[in-house]
Protein backbone atom coordinates (compact mmCIF):
# COMPACT_ATOMS: atom_id res chain seq x y z
CA UNK A 1 0.00 0.00 0.00
CA UNK A 2 0.91 3.70 0.06
CA UNK A 3 2.04 5.45 2.85
CA UNK A 4 -0.69 7.45 4.22
CA UNK A 5 1.96 10.46 6.00
CA UNK A 6 4.92 11.83 3.95
CA UNK A 7 6.86 15.08 5.15
CA UNK A 8 5.59 17.13 2.68
CA UNK A 9 9.32 18.21 1.67
CA UNK A 10 10.09 19.10 -1.92
CA UNK A 11 14.09 17.93 -1.70
CA UNK A 12 16.38 19.74 -3.62
CA UNK A 13 18.88 17.07 -4.25
CA UNK A 14 22.05 18.50 -1.90
CA UNK A 15 22.64 15.28 -0.36
CA UNK A 16 22.85 12.63 -3.16
CA UNK A 17 25.71 11.39 -4.97
CA UNK A 18 26.47 13.72 -8.19
CA UNK A 19 25.74 12.01 -11.22
CA UNK A 20 23.13 9.72 -9.79
CA UNK A 21 19.49 9.08 -10.57
CA UNK A 22 18.43 9.67 -7.00
CA UNK A 23 20.05 13.29 -7.90
CA UNK A 24 18.87 13.88 -10.94
CA UNK A 25 15.03 12.83 -10.34
CA UNK A 26 14.97 15.85 -6.64
CA UNK A 27 16.45 18.70 -9.22
CA UNK A 28 14.20 17.86 -12.06
CA UNK A 29 11.11 16.75 -9.87
CA UNK A 30 11.33 19.86 -8.37
CA UNK A 31 10.54 22.07 -10.78
CA UNK A 32 8.10 19.70 -12.16
CA UNK A 33 5.88 19.86 -8.79
CA UNK A 34 6.23 23.24 -8.56
CA UNK A 35 4.64 23.98 -12.16
CA UNK A 36 2.42 20.83 -11.23
CA UNK A 37 1.21 22.39 -7.73
CA UNK A 38 1.28 26.31 -9.96
CA UNK A 39 -0.74 24.66 -12.75
CA UNK A 40 -3.26 22.81 -10.44
CA UNK A 41 -3.76 25.95 -7.97
CA UNK A 42 -2.16 23.96 -4.61
CA UNK A 43 -0.24 26.02 -2.75
CA UNK A 44 2.77 25.59 -1.34
CA UNK A 45 5.57 27.95 0.15
CA UNK A 46 8.99 28.06 -0.69
CA UNK A 47 10.79 28.26 2.95
CA UNK A 48 14.16 27.48 2.39
CA UNK A 49 16.32 25.05 4.42
CA UNK A 50 19.74 26.21 5.82
CA UNK A 51 22.35 22.76 6.83
CA UNK A 52 24.28 24.76 9.86
CA UNK A 53 27.80 23.85 10.82
CA UNK A 54 28.02 24.99 14.57
CA UNK A 55 31.68 23.73 15.06
CA UNK A 56 34.91 23.81 12.95
CA UNK A 57 34.86 20.28 12.84
CA UNK A 58 31.97 20.43 11.06
CA UNK A 59 33.43 22.48 8.34
CA UNK A 60 34.79 20.43 6.42
CA UNK A 61 31.52 18.36 6.10
CA UNK A 62 29.60 21.41 5.09
CA UNK A 63 32.05 22.76 2.08
CA UNK A 64 31.78 18.97 0.93
CA UNK A 65 28.07 19.04 0.57
CA UNK A 66 27.93 22.74 -0.82
CA UNK A 67 30.61 21.17 -4.00
CA UNK A 68 27.77 17.85 -4.26
CA UNK A 69 25.12 20.26 -4.19
CA UNK A 70 27.19 22.54 -6.87
CA UNK A 71 27.73 19.04 -9.15
CA UNK A 72 23.88 18.01 -8.76
CA UNK A 73 22.87 21.82 -10.27
CA UNK A 74 21.09 22.48 -7.55
CA UNK A 75 19.05 25.91 -7.96
CA UNK A 76 20.06 29.22 -6.09
CA UNK A 77 22.38 26.60 -3.17
CA UNK A 78 24.55 29.33 -1.65
CA UNK A 79 27.11 29.30 0.77
CA UNK A 80 26.39 31.90 3.57
CA UNK A 81 28.52 33.43 6.90
CA UNK A 82 27.05 33.21 10.25
CA UNK A 83 25.61 36.87 9.65
CA UNK A 84 23.21 36.11 7.01
CA UNK A 85 22.34 32.58 8.96
CA UNK A 86 20.61 35.19 11.39
CA UNK A 87 19.01 37.20 8.83
CA UNK A 88 17.47 33.63 7.57
CA UNK A 89 16.86 32.38 11.18
CA UNK A 90 17.15 34.76 13.45
CA UNK A 91 17.61 32.19 16.48
CA UNK A 92 19.53 30.12 14.85
CA UNK A 93 23.55 30.08 15.62
CA UNK A 94 26.58 28.77 13.36
CA UNK A 95 29.89 29.91 11.69
CA UNK A 96 28.41 29.03 8.27
CA UNK A 97 25.80 27.39 6.35
CA UNK A 98 24.01 26.10 3.26
CA UNK A 99 21.25 28.17 2.26
CA UNK A 100 18.86 26.34 -0.27
CA UNK A 101 16.12 28.89 -1.66
CA UNK A 102 13.88 26.12 -3.32
CA UNK A 103 13.39 23.64 -1.01
CA UNK A 104 10.12 23.64 0.57
CA UNK A 105 7.60 22.55 2.41
CA UNK A 106 3.86 21.73 0.68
Amino acid sequence: GSRRNHSGVIHSGIYYTPGSLKAKLCVEGMDLIYKYCDDSGIPYKKCGKIIVAVRESELPRLDALYERALKNKVKGVRMIESDSIKEIEPFCKGLKAIHSPETDRK
